[in-house]
């Protein structure tokens, strides 16, 4: 089975080692590039989508709460950059007790869990679901 590709971007130091950590147990080990800010995400996926190399995320995983460029606007910018279907996650921490929902084109929108267990655990899914059944 081939490394799974996984663009993070995060701009909360304590998401992206529980995200990342999460997704890379059980031996099942992904690619994950991270960025902080959605400016430097988008010009990489650009790239990634125009250079036809192979390199073609598998999951992107965003914050909503992104400063130059933020999750939601990430996903009006890339929409219509090729014939590629990569399933994307927004994350939010604003506290709402909405339940996860499609927005705008994305697999899932959905709070992050303030619990860390909770949180490992909603990622082992991520990672179950769109790494391994759905792709």
């Amino acid at each position: 089975m081939r490394k799974k590709n996984v663009l993070l971007i995060e701009n909360c130091v304590l998401d992206t080692i529980l995200i990342s950590d999460s997704l890379q147990q059980n031996d099942e080990l992904c690619n994950i590039h991270l960025f902080e800010d959605g400016f430097e995400a988008v010009v990489q996926i650009e790239n990634m989508l125009s250079s036809q190399n192979g390199n073609v995320p598998d999951l992107i995983v965003a914050n909503e709460e992104l400063i130059v460029i933020n999750g939601i606007n990430i996903l009006s910018k890339i929409k219509n950059l090729g014939h590629f279907f990569i399933p994307v996650i927004i994350l939010t921490s604003n506290g709402t007790e909405e339940k996860p929902h499609f927005i705008q084109g994305t697999c899932c929108y959905m709070n992050k869990p303030l619990e860390v267990r909770e949180f490992i655990g909603v990622f082992k899914e991520i990672k179950h679901y769109w790494l391994t059944l759905a792709n």
